[in-house]
């Protein structure tokens, strides 16, 4: 049981100036049984406080911080997740700001991933929501 990560020959790799070697796998094949799903998750601490008020950065690592103690609590960590959906209110601040967090949490074993500018989130002061999902054996 195993996850691979692929990018195939003739389809391009995403490359930003603000980010180092590949951003996210094009395809990822996984073998295993056991999915963990982790549902969209806002910027808020354990007190429901929004975290980084204006700062998608900030923003981003605390939503990350908190997928991270989800997906340690189902016995996974990131190098397990196999796809990342991002929802952002601003592309261009999250591309400079938020992507490079991003990468922090990912860039041993990069899952494929979505990114999607919207209009508002289900908190307006949020910029960014995160949901993942992982495989395990």
């Amino acid at each position: 049981m195993s996850i691979e990560r692929m990018w195939p020959d003739g389809v391009y790799v995403r490359n930003l100036p603000t980010v180092d070697g590949k951003i996210y796998a094009q395809t990822v094949v996984s073998t295993r049984s056991r999915h963990v799903h982790v549902a969209g998750t806002l910027p808020f601490d354990r007190e429901q406080n929004l975290v980084g008020e204006g700062d998608v950065g900030a923003q981003t690592r605390c939503v990350l911080d908190n997928i991270r103690l989800s997906l340690e609590a189902a016995g996974a960590t990131f190098d397990d997740v196999v796809r990342s959906k991002t929802y952002v209110c601003d592309m261009a601040d999250y591309l400079e700001h938020g992507l490079p967090v991003w990468v922090e949490f990912f860039h041993a074993a990069p899952p494929n991933s979505t990114t999607v500018g919207v209009t508002e989130l289900a908190d307006p002061r949020a910029l960014v929501e995160i949901e993942v999902y992982a495989d395990l054996d």
